[in-house]
């Protein structure tokens, strides 16, 4: 009878979510902050331009009549995108005797009592416009563009580093080195929420070269808990440190759990001998 011996291979180094979603969580949040709500905004822009902005395009390519009316009112110029314009009020006539209508104009255009002429859209006699003016504001906030740029753009971008982190955390995470850190000091981050723990230590890499970090740890992790007990008995003890083998920079520090597997079960193949 002759006894084959087989190990099983130790099974992969567990990776939990929760450190990868914690690192450098503030990227993560203003990201998907300022993305949503720039998009959001952008979408409601979008919405809008399809009411009041569309307006004046409506009087440019749909069937409009000319008619006579009179300048009531221009407001104070207001400088709009760099240029100075004025609200000019006129009465006019097509439907009813004293129909209402409001565009704006260049500064100086247009003053009270001016005898003007007025576009009429005739599918809806309540659009209407002197010629030459804007039915609306056309500020630059009003379009969806400047949400996106102004908010959507760089949310995603802080969503792309905070993404770039997470996955060069997750290589050290899943395929580094194992080293002995040693811990200098570990601080209370303050006005901070989640409650954080920065802790402060140094480990040699695979090439014997020492090496020195510091990072935040959430207190009510599992890592937290232990550096937190360390803190509070003044006592710091050695704990395991992952690093990147070309890139040593990139280091974290772990719990024994892990990475740590359980020793392979040992297999017995039995044979008959010939």
């Amino acid at each position: 009878m002759k006894h084959e011996v087989r190990a099983i291979p130790p099974a992969p180094r567990r990776i939990r979510l929760r450190p990868l979603f914690a690192h450098r969580w503030p990227l993560l949040a203003a990201g998907a902050l300022f993305t949503v709500t720039g998009l959001l905004l952008a979408w409601l822009m979008f919405l809008q331009s399809g009411g009041k902005m569309s307006q004046g395009p409506r009087l440019d390519t749909e069937p409009r009549k000319m008619v006579t009316g009179k300048v009531t009112k221009v407001s104070e110029p207001r400088s709009i995108n760099g240029a100075l314009r004025e609200e000019v009020s006129f009465a006019f006539a097509y439907h009813t005797p004293n129909q209402m209508g409001i565009s704006f104009h260049p500064a100086g255009t247009w003053h009270v009592g001016d005898i003007v002429d007025v576009e009429v859209l005739i599918s809806d006699p309540n659009v209407a416009r002197i010629p030459g003016g804007m039915m609306h504001l056309d500020y630059a906030w009003l379009r969806a563009r400047f949400w996106i740029l102004a908010l959507a753009t760089p949310g995603i971008l802080l969503l792309t580093a905070w993404a770039a982190g997470a996955f060069q955390l997750r290589l050290v995470l899943a395929h580094g080195d194992v080293a002995v850190g040693t811990i200098h000091r570990i601080r209370s981050v303050p006005l901070l929420l989640p409650e954080m723990l920065a802790v402060d230590y140094t480990f040699r890499d695979h090439h014997a070269t020492r090496r020195h970090n510091c990072h935040w740890v959430r207190v009510h992790g599992a890592l937290g808990a232990r550096l937190r007990e360390q803190l509070e008995t003044g006592t710091f003890e050695e704990m395991p440190v992952l690093h990147h083998r070309r890139l040593p920079q990139w280091n974290r520090m772990v719990l024994p759990e892990d990475f740590l597997a359980s020793p392979p079960p040992i297999v017995l193949l039995e044979n008959d001998a010939t």
